[in-house]
């Protein structure tokens, strides 16, 4: 038979052991819990920091300008910087650099940054192959720093081609 004592200490040891993994601070009365909110501010406070301290700024052109990158379907790839101008959106940027009259069917999509420099805002473009126009929806204004990639689509997709199949096949 166990004795009091051992079923006790057993009890103890278990205790201390599920307080140590749940990730109780034992040491310091202090320090409690945190809820989720403190948590966020003190990560973002952290992050401040270390943004303050890198010191690195992208470079800025003054008068503003976005880059329209054309890649075809073998996976060529040419760039093109171009000033911006009051009142342009993508269907503008593809007739200025030429994708319109290079490609029949293309992918856009547009890469909008950030206030973080590494990161970018990604907004699908819908391009209309057949009236070779962006939609009136996914037509864009152009911002300062936007980055759009025209992609070549080597043909219509298997759906397309189903969707336009309306009656019978024989």
């Amino acid at each position: 038979m166990k004795t009091i004592e051992n079923r006790f200490i057993r009890a103890l040891y278990f205790t201390a052991i599920i307080l140590l993994l749940s990730g109780c601070n034992l040491t310091n009365p202090n320090s409690g819990m945190q809820t989720p909110q403190q948590l966020v501010a003190q990560k973002q406070t952290m992050i401040e920091q270390a943004i303050a301290q890198t010191g690195y700024t992208t470079p800025q052109d003054p008068n503003g300008s976005f880059t329209v990158e054309l890649r075809n379907a073998y996976g060529a790839r040419s760039r093109i910087r171009l000033p911006l101008q009051a009142g342009l959106c993508v269907q503008d940027a593809l007739r200025l650099s030429k994708a319109i009259e290079q490609f029949d069917n293309m992918q856009v999509k547009l890469k909008r940054p950030t206030k973080d420099p590494r990161r970018f805002l990604p907004l699908d473009v819908q391009f209309d192959a057949e009236y070779r126009l962006v939609e009136p929806l996914n037509d864009y204004a152009l911002h300062n720093g936007d980055y759009i990639v025209v992609t070549q689509s080597a043909g219509a997709d298997i759906g397309e081609l189903l969707e336009g199949a309306s009656g019978p096949l024989f």
